[in-house]
């Protein structure tokens, strides 16, 4: 009997970013991230999470950083607020180019040593930190989970909640948009009284000086340089990873061309779902909403909706999430519009393991949101459950529905449209059961993170070749 040998293992060190991250924000960009650390831990990699969080209190340059677990995966944690840290004088800068974290990531480069690095999100840590990976020639990574590399808003819309195509004419309209929603009226008043061109004139002269401005004059020479320092540098990453086509275009299309990309959908944690047949019965259609609420996700469209409906229409309203802002004015605004409906009902927040459990409790899930949706992972949970999807005919999402077999799409804003598509499931006994058959079921973590090793392992082959040559 002849022995042969197992083959060799071969275990990575893996850096993994994310803008926040658990246990004080749960989005889906940190379910994400931490499903796939996870998963990548359970095969032997050695993982590090690099995260920010957006200090309040404000503090200085000094003992910024500090550390802890979650699930047994080390985070590096950078607390700052909105404040110009370092040599910058500029919050906005500080947003995409922050140079306390750009040197402290380089220093991190030098004590994990790590294989691989995989941006999930950069938000208020550093674009540069691809400079760094590039320097120390460790394969680079990027998934795309919202715009904030197109739109310093993340969400791509403009003040009036109309839906916007990215930086034009020169960035003058990001600079109008956010002065709307950062500044006092009278200052948003008197830019938006000035002709765009003029606008576009002003940016781009503080884009091309030499000079380095602070105050508000710093922050738009910021804003102004902003798209072409992110830019410059998506291209020198191994792979950017999008899950739908249509966020490979809004990218694209505002501008950042060059870059690797591949359509990968997110693979979700399998929680124990099992696909449970919906049909309509004689007790009230529960609806279901499951998410952050703030203003982009639209939870505003639906309880308009549910005023709309007939007053003896059986029908009952879930509501999951909170704020990540606290008690903010559109919450309260919320609040009040929901009141005397005794049709809605707000439930707060919950662990994901408990997530099967909830979707068993809903019908249908309600998704009416008002941007550009980068396939968000509730969507790809619910099909998961045999949950049928309710939501904006938008990109993110219309990829995720097919209209009429898994799910039902009504325009963007419009709790009228909203309201006729959940009659619809009232009126057609058979539709609800049709919709629930019909559930696609998603990747799994594990699926997806075999990709990314796939990936990893392909450039660390390619970089040990060009190391040698």
């Amino acid at each position: 009997m002849v022995w042969v040998p197992e083959p060799e293992i071969y275990t990575m060190k893996i850096l993994l970013t994310t803008h926040v991250f658990l246990p004080d924000y749960f989005g889906g960009t940190e379910t994400l991230v931490l499903g796939v650390a996870l998963a990548l831990k359970q095969r032997g990699h050695n993982v590090t999470v690099v995260t920010g969080y957006p200090e309040k209190d404000k503090p200085g340059d000094i003992n910024q950083f500090d550390e802890y677990e979650v699930d047994s995966i080390r985070v590096i944690r950078f607390r700052h607020g909105r404040t110009a840290l370092g040599d910058q004088s500029s919050v906005m800068q500080n947003d995409y180019d922050n140079p306390v974290f750009a040197h402290r990531f380089r220093q991190l480069l030098l004590e994990i040593e790590p294989d691989v690095v995989h941006f999930h999100h950069l938000e208020r840590l550093s674009i540069k930190a691809i400079d760094a990976c590039k320097d120390r020639k460790i394969p680079a990574f990027l998934t795309a989970t919202d715009f904030w590399y197109v739109c310093p808003a993340h969400t791509l819309l403009l003040p009036n909640g109309n839906m916007c195509d990215g930086p034009a004419n020169g960035g003058a309209n990001c600079l109008k948009h956010l002065t709307s929603i950062s500044q006092p009226k009278w200052v948003a008043g008197i830019l938006n009284s000035i002709p765009t061109g003029v606008v576009e004139g002003i940016v781009y002269a503080l884009k091309r000086t030499n000079a380095k401005l602070s105050g508000r004059f710093g922050d738009v020479q910021a804003l102004a340089r902003r798209s072409e320092i992110i830019g410059a540098r998506l291209p020198l990453l191994e792979r950017i990873f999008v899950a739908t086509t249509h966020a490979q275009r809004m990218i694209e299309t505002a501008g950042i061309i060059g870059g690797k990309f591949r359509v990968l959908p997110f693979g979700i944690k399998d929680h124990g779902y099992v696909k449970r047949i919906r049909q309509r019965t004689d007790r009230p259609l529960v609806l279901g909403f499951i998410g952050s609420m703030l203003p982009h996700k639209g939870l505003h469209i639906l309880v308009e909706a549910s005023k709309l409906l007939p007053a003896d229409a059986a029908v009952k309203i879930k509501i999951y999430g909170k704020s990540p802002v606290g008690d903010s004015a559109y919450i309260k605004d919320l609040r009040v519009l929901a009141q005397g409906d005794e049709r809605i009902k707000f439930y707060g927040t919950f662990e994901n393991e408990k997530m099967p459990a909830i979707l068993d409790g809903i019908d249908a899930l309600v998704i009416p949101s008002l941007w550009h949706e980068n396939m968000p992972l509730v969507s790809l949970s619910a099909q998961a459950a045999g949950c049928p999807l309710i939501a904006s005919d938008i990109g993110g999402l219309s990829d995720v529905v097919d209209p009429g077999k898994n799910g039902l799409l009504f325009s963007p804003g419009s709790a009228s449209g909203l309201a006729q598509m959940i009659m619809c499931l009232l009126d057609d006994h058979d539709l609800l059961k049709k919709l629930s058959g019909a559930a696609v079921r998603p990747m799994d973590i594990n699926q997806y993170v075999d990709e990314l090793e796939l990936e990893y392992r392909k450039s660390i082959g390619e970089m040990d070749l060009m190391v040698c040559l």
